[in-house]
This record gives C-alpha cells, structure tokens and sequence, in this order.
C-alpha cells in the first residue's frame, strides 16, 4: 500500500513538468478552466479548496442519458461506489470512501442536498426516489467526512443543483421507451422575467423491471419560484412532489438461482408480494440578504412529509407503514475582511433539525395486512451550530477551520404494549473540526491536506429493527465516529487537463453493518463491529484532446479491513471492491451531433465480514449519441443508448451478509433505449 502511495506522490509532483512540453503542442482553442462549488459553504474554486471534490456537469445528467438512476452521472465520481440502480423498491445505495455501504436501502451515511435544501433525514438517511434528473445542471460530491460542514451522517455530501431558468420563456417535451417496457414523459418550462423566475417541470416513468417482480411507476413534479424582492434581498420557494404506487422487490438471491435464471425472483418476495409504495411531498423557502458587499445573510426553512408502506418477505411484522414527518430551519452570516492585508472569509450558522415517524407493523399473510405487531411513534432532534472560515497567509498558502457542535435526542414511544413498554430515549454531543493548508504552488495547481472527522447515529429505521423481536430501539447500537487524514494534488496544465490525486486514511470505530437472522429472512439488523482501518488512493483526469472531444480516466483503490471485530479481525470490509476504474469518451460536434462511450470496471467484492463469498469483477460499457437540430424557434434532438453494450453477466447489487448466502441481484444484459426532446 505505502510503496504504491509513493509511487503516485512521485507522479503528482512531476505532473507539471510532464505535461507542459506537450501541452505547448496542444490547440488552445477549447479550454478548461477551475469551476467554482458551493457544497464547501462557501462560493469557492474547486483546485482552491483543501477538500477533495467532484463536480459533475449538465452534459453528463441529461444529454442523451436515460434518466433513470443518477447512477448514470456518479459513475465518474472516483471514490463513490454505487448500487442498486434497477431494484426501485430498495432504491439507489451509494457509499463513499466506505460510508453509506451498510445502507439495507436508500442512502446513509453521506448528506443530500438539493438546491441547499437537505434531502436527508435528521438521522442520517435519504432516498432518492424522488430526484428528477431532467431538471438538474449540476451535481458537487464533496468526498471524505464532512460533519464540521453538515453535521450528523456526513461521511461524504453529495448536493444535487436544479436548472436556473432562462431570460427567454421556453417549453421543452421530452419522450423515450426502452427494453423492458421502460417509458418515459417529462414536460418542462420556465422563464426569468423582470423581477420573477419560474421553472416548472414533471416526470412520468414506468418500467416492468429486468427480474420478476420488478416493475415500478414513479410520478414527480417539481417547481423553483423566486423573486428578487430589491436589490439586496431575494426569496425563492423550492417545491417538490413525488408518488410512486408501485416499486416491486424481487429480492436477493444465491449463486445457483443466479447461474439457472438470472431473471427470477426469490420465492418468498413473490409469496409476500415483496415491495414498496411511497408518496412525498417537500417544500422549501430560501431567504437571502446582501447586507453589503462583504457580509451576507440567509435563512431556510423546509418540510418534509413521507408515506411509506413496504410488504418483506417474512409473516412476523412483514408490513410496514409509517409516515415521516421531518423540519428545519437554518440561519447563517457570511463575511469578507482583510486581515492585515491578507483576505478573510468567515461563516457562522446554526440549523434545528426535527423528524418524527409513525412506525406501524403488522403480520404479513402472503401479501394481505394481518393483526399489529408494533405500533411506535420515534422522534430525532438535532441542533448543530457551525463557524467555517477561510484565510490566506499568502498568495500561495490558504487555512481552513471548520468546527460544529451537535445536540442529538432520541426517542421512541412504544404505543403496542401487549408485549410490554419499550419506550426509551437517550442525549449524546458531538464535536467535530476540519483543518485544511491548501498550497498553490503555480498557477491553478495546488497541494493540499486535511483532517476532518464525521458521526453517525444509527437511523431510526436501524434502531427500530431491535433483535429481541420487541419494540423499542436496539440498546447496543452505538454511534460510529470517523477520522480522515488527506493529502491531495489537484490542477489544471495548460488549461488541457483537469487532474486530481487524493490519498486517505481513515479510522473508524463502532463501524454499523447489517446482518440477517434465520427469524426473520429478508429483514436487516445491525451491529457494532468493532473498528475498521480504510486507507486509499483517488485519481481523476480530464482531457480535451481537441475542440469537441473530450477524455475522462479516475481509478480508485480502497483497502477497507476489519480491526477488533471477534472473529473477523484483518478481513476485508464487504460491499466495496478494492479495485475500480471509470474511462469516457465524449464528443460533441459543431454540427449538432453528440456522442459518449464509457465502460467501468468493478473488481470482485466480499458479500460477508467472513469474506467466504465473493461477487466476481466485471467491465460494462455504455453508450448514448445524439443529433440537436436548430429550428426557426424549435430545437429537435433526436437520441439512443446502449447500456451494457457487451452483454456482461454481473451482479448490480449485493446484499451484504444476507442470510442462506442469498447476496446477489442480477443486472439486466444488454438494453436498449431511445427518445426524442423538443425544445420550442
């Protein structure tokens, strides 16, 4: 490990003299230059920043993509692993450097946001469901533990950017259908006029799913309302609206149903009519004021509400419902100053955060509502006050300090006391800091190091799956903590080549995985295993060969291992291969034409902590092309896709230590899609 970490400090140091002879070669006539993120808190450019981070643009959302999983925009990001892109009912699973790899579904461990607004639960867990891609311009990952920015569940934050709307009012239809009866409708609109913007858009898509019992209907609509109230204050409403009546689950299964039918479902989710229903509704209002040009001020405050039916394949409590009831607002001061001469960013803020769910199960009788087997009613509060600031010593050397503080009370109320009262609460603090050098040794190019650290409280969904078979919370779940040491090199040459380099280590005690009992198949506990040791290295390389072409390479390697876990100590962790490679090609043509090719490797992965059970590397390649037609006042652009363009046999998504050795789902061999968009 260490011998190959210097291998790549020697490379990043003689990246500039490697590159620049050949750079004065290059036609400069398509440039790259640094691109400025606000996931860091403040407005900053991403090779400045002593953070590690990816943003991905509009190009690789919506042009000629499928739309349907952002797994097809965070495949690129090196660092970030993702599962789980056609089981709908379970939902995306994305972890970074390891967090969020426990997930039994959705995403945990890593903040949300969109536009700002957090899409993740106080207690750290988020779904994805409800994300429209067609309306997004942009999508920031801020890599390694964030809890000084964001607080609980931070181990990664990835903020998702809506569309701001045009001067020119336009309306835009977009269609597609694929294999597997996927169909797809978006309708979307929007104009900036005088001192009001407006962006409206809605989805419909459908699919009858790969595997048995996989099939979903998903609706979304979304709005962006916003007026500029003077000249220093604006205000902008957020709306947002999802309905999804059916996302089936057709469950793990072993290797020998894989190899005789990878389109089966497992017997049990079909006998308990395994899947989801789920209706949300957000909504949120942004305030902001320029107090001057120096100090700014703004203020949010949004609601969440969710209800969630869910049928697992098991009798006892198999279905359950709750309903999610999640606030909070946000206030935060920006200011600018030098300090004896030398520029000083400061920003203060507090969020109060409060989600209460309505839990109910109830005995599954082969998919009919049988009697109440717990009915309790838990609640997460958190309160978390933030100071992040940044000064340069000098043109060449720039400090950030982050440090936030959280309050956190749990509490279940157990209302089903046949079996006894297990209700309960607990209180725990946390504190958290970042310290960050950046050193810009030439002319966008930069070292830079950090040591931050994350928490994570088990979610409400994982306390509430007590192993006793009671109510209650599970009372040996404990909190994970992380601490992450960095070192990276990141720039632009000759405005040709994008590149990044990051090693990590980090540490990570009372790490919460999942296990299954025999009980209750189908159905995910969890543990504290003890400590885990993850060290790894992140590249990340984008070059324009030429006006109109474009080529992207990032590898990652991540050597994630067990420590003072009973029987598994040195063993690696599951769920996260140690080896993966992202490559593109992307061309976009003055006459209208466009067209990308991509292919990701993913090495083997453990399915267990015994490591007994591995899921073999695999190579998928993709590819989407296009044509844009400009009209009198019409765009047409014509589009299809490949996905998994050589057919590969693999497995996308593992259930990690799943009972019966039940880890895999399938992935779909090669499909097809294709559309239209028209623009007026």
């Amino acid at each position: 490990m260490f011998s190959l970490i210097k291998k790549f400090l020697f490379c990043a140091l003689l990246l500039p003299t490697c590159f620049s002879s050949i750079a004065q070669e290059i036609d400069t006539s398509f440039l790259l230059s640094p691109i400025t993120v606000k996931s860091t808190r403040f407005d900053t450019k991403d090779i400045q920043s002593a953070l590690a981070l990816t943003s991905i643009s509009d190009n690789f959302i919506q042009r000629g993509q499928a739309q349907l999983s952002v797994n097809e925009s965070l495949n690129m990001v090196p660092g970030l692993f993702a599962l789980n892109p056609n089981n709908f009912a379970q939902d995306l699973r994305v972890s970074i450097r390891g967090f969020g790899a426990r997930s039994a579904f959705g995403i945990r461990g890593i903040k949300i946001l969109v536009d700002g607004i957090p899409e993740s639960t106080p207690d750290g867990q988020a779904q994805v469901d409800n994300l429209a891609l067609g309306v997004l311009s942009n999508i920031e990952v801020i890599r390694g533990p964030a809890s000084s920015l964001y607080g609980n569940a931070s181990g990664g934050v990835i903020n998702f950017s809506t569309e701001t709307p045009t001067a020119e009012p336009f309306v835009e239809a977009r269609i597609l259908a694929g294999s597997y009866g996927l169909q797809q409708y978006q309708l979307k609109t929007g104009q900036q006029k005088g001192k009001f913007n407006y962006l409206l858009h809605g989805v419909h898509v459908q699919t009858d799913g790969y595997r048995e019992n996989s099939g979903m209907k998903n609706t979304i609509l979304n709005g962006k309302l916003g007026i500029q109230l003077n000249d220093k204050n604006q205000l902008q409403l957020l709306l947002n609206y999802g309905n999804s009546p059916q996302a089936d689950d057709p469950g793990g299964i072993n290797i020998d149903q894989v190899m005789s039918d990878r389109t089966s479902a497992r017997d049990r989710n079909l006998l308990f009519q395994g899947g989801e229903t789920v209706e949300q509704f957000r909504a949120g209002l942004v305030y902001e004021r320029a107090i001057s040009d120096e100090d700014q001020l703004q203020f949010k405050v949004y609601h969440t509400y969710r209800d969630f039916a869910n049928k697992l394949p098991f009798e006892f409590g198999g279905i359950v419902n709750f309903q999610r009831q999640f606030s909070g607002i946000s206030g935060q001061y920006q200011i600018q100053r030098n300090l004896s001469g030398k520029p000083y960013r400061l920003k203060i803020g507090t969020e109060v955060e409060n989600q209460a769910d309505d839990r109910q199960r109830y005995r599954n009788l082969e998919g009919i509502q049988g009697e109440q087997t717990l009915a309790q009613k838990e609640e997460f509060f958190n309160w978390g006050t933030y100071l992040t600031q940044e000064l340069d010593f000098t043109e060449m050397f720039t400090i950030l300090l982050g440090l936030r503080y959280d309050v956190i009370r749990l509490k279940a109320t157990d209302n089903f006391l046949s079996n006894g009262d297990a209700s309960g609460s607990s209180t725990q603090n946390n504190f958290n800091p970042t310290i960050g050098l950046v050193y810009s040794y030439m002319e966008n190019n930069s070292i830079y190091a950090n040591v931050s650290t994350s928490f994570e409280t088990p979610t409400l969904n994982e306390l509430s799956n007590n192993p006793s078979g009671n109510g209650g919370f599970n009372p040996n779940l404990k909190a994970q903590e992380a601490t992450n040491y960095e070192l990276g090199f990141k720039g632009i040459l000759s405005r040709k080549l994008r590149y990044e380099i990051a090693l990590f280590k980090i540490a990570v005690s009372n790490e919460i995985l999942p296990f299954e009992l025999e009980d209750f198949p189908g159905r995910d506990f969890f543990e504290n295993a003890g400590s885990t040791n993850r060290a790894g290295i992140e590249t990340s390389f984008t070059y324009n060969l030429t006006k109109g072409l474009s080529a992207y390479l990032n590898y990652t390697y991540s050597n994630f291992s067990f420590e003072d876990f009973e029987d598994f100590d040195g063993n690696t962790l599951p769920g996260i291969p140690k080896h993966s490679t992202f490559a593109a090609i992307s061309y976009t043509g003055e006459n209208g034409f466009f067209a990308t090719i991509q292919s990701r490797f993913i090495g083997s992965i453990y399915t267990n902590n015994a490591n007994s059970v591995s899921d073999d590397s695999y190579t998928v390649v993709n590819l989407n092309l296009g044509y844009n037609v400009a009209l009198q006042k019409m765009t047409l652009e014509p589009f299809f896709g490949i996905n998994n363009l050589l057919d590969e046999a693999y497995n996308d998504n593992i259930r990690i230590n799943a009972f019966g050795s039940r880890f895999f789902e399938p992935a779909p061999g090669i499909n097809f899609y294709g559309g239209l968009k028209v623009r007026f």
